[in-house]
């Protein structure tokens, strides 16, 4: 079977039923450009699809993106992937993290992954322009979208990093869901046996290679939240001769999670499977040795979320 043939089967399970011929033949010809090699731009998508010329090529590659239809589909296309991706799974580790979706930084992607066997496996993702970059208004309907995907008896472990705060927390939980999230910096917290609150970065000081389990915390001085928390030290899964880098600074996790044996070294495992986010965005947008997503110039937020 030749790879144009099996992204047509793939194609036809997961777009709806009622689309276009010409325009499901045209979305087949861009998808498989893209196995060929092709950058994640129009004008190499069009030049590897087939027509009379690169002219007539890139014009139906520029069509697509502007196709209102396809726009209004791609919510039940992202649906359809993630029943299939989530399938009888109860609690998947679902991964939610930003990146810039442009070199200027004019939009942002927000992007929720499940973790697997090396690279993380897209469920679902938003285009947002600078100004709504970790909106909770956008934040708590993508959680929303993101809940009325999956399987009912679906019950996540959120994973996302620091970027996302308190609010985003008692969102999750309120779904019903766990998270395991980090916070950094000078976030003032509170743990069970002191009065006063202290800072993130006064905590690293008691850090050690091994997690520690803290108990339970009191989260930052304004919303008070109750969390468990897990201190892992700068030397956690890395090699020997990482652990004395600057940059490699401790996690200070919290978590939701009921406790169990080995609590800590559990959290701290699913923490640094949020890696597998970070190398799927590396993957499209490096131009040497993924799809080069950043090479494009696009400016239109809706051509941002087919292109994407």
């Amino acid at each position: 079977m030749n790879v144009k043939t099996m992204l047509a089967d793939f194609l036809r399970f997961v777009t709806p039923k009622t689309m276009h011929k010409a325009r499901f033949s045209v979305l087949l010809d861009a998808v498989t450009a893209l196995t060929k090699d092709a950058r994640c731009t129009v004008t190499a998508i069009g030049r590897a699809m087939p027509g009379s010329s690169d002219k007539v090529s890139i014009k139906r590659a520029d069509r697509l993106l502007n196709n209102a239809n396809l726009q209004r589909e791609l919510p039940l296309i992202y649906a359809a992937m993630t029943q299939s991706i989530v399938s009888s799974k109860s609690q998947p580790l679902i991964l939610v993290d930003w990146s810039n979706a442009d070199t200027a930084k004019r939009h942002f992607i927000l992007r929720a992954s499940m973790a697997a066997d090396g690279r993380a496996l897209t469920l679902l993702q938003k285009v947002a322009a600078a100004e709504d970059y970790t909106c909770p208004h956008l934040h708590r309907a993508f959680l929303k979208q993101l809940k009325a995907m999956l399987p009912k008896d679906c019950k996540p472990v959120i994973v996302t990093d620091a970027g996302f705060k308190v609010p985003w927390l008692k969102q999750v939980r309120k779904l019903g869901w766990h998270y395991v999230a980090r916070v950094r910096g000078n976030v003032k917290l509170k743990l069970t046996e002191q009065t006063e609150f202290i800072t993130v970065n006064a905590l690293y000081k008691k850090a050690r290679a091994t997690p520690k389990h803290l108990g339970t915390i009191v989260l930052t001085q304004t919303q008070q939240y109750e969390t468990r928390a897990i201190l892992v030290g700068k030397g956690y899964k890395l090699l020997k001769r990482d652990r004395n880098k600057s940059y490699k600074e401790p996690w200070l996790l919290v978590s939701s999670l009921p406790e169990c044996l080995d609590y800590a070294d559990k959290i701290a495992k699913c923490y640094s499977s949020r890696m597998q986010i970070e190398e799927s965005f590396r993957d499209q947008k490096s131009p040497r040795y993924g799809l080069g997503s950043d090479l494009h110039g696009t400016k239109s937020k809706s051509r941002l979320n087919l292109l994407e």
